[in-house]
């Protein structure tokens, strides 16, 4: 049952950190490998570099909340709404190999 999760490469959830620039403040990120994958396609799709979309996502987190408590958790669920919307513009279940194919 689990050996699509389970027989995951061990790379894809080790960490690393990366820093950034928002707004002249410099800033680091830790995130897994597969969400620093994920978040490079969110922003092949927008047109950007992933520094750029980190920023404007932030920005408009800040203007919406006034604040933008646990970024990093943001971003993950960011990444999981990106991976749900892809698959619920398809037009039929996906399998495990579609799944892995959006990854």
């Amino acid at each position: 049952m689990c050996e699509v999760y389970a027989g995951v490469d061990t790379n894809t959830y080790g960490k690393t950190s990366r820093s950034l620039r928002l707004h002249g403040h410099v800033t680091s990120l830790s995130l897994e490998n597969r969400f620093w994958d994920i978040l490079e396609q969110m922003a092949s799709t927008e047109g950007v570099s992933v520094s750029n979309f980190i920023t404007t996502l932030h920005d408009e987190v800040v203007l919406r909340y006034g604040e933008a408590p646990n970024f990093t958790s943001l971003l993950r669920v960011a990444c999981t709404t990106f991976l749900i919307n892809k698959i619920n513009h398809t037009d039929s279940v996906p399998s495990s190999n579609d799944v892995a194919e959006l990854l």
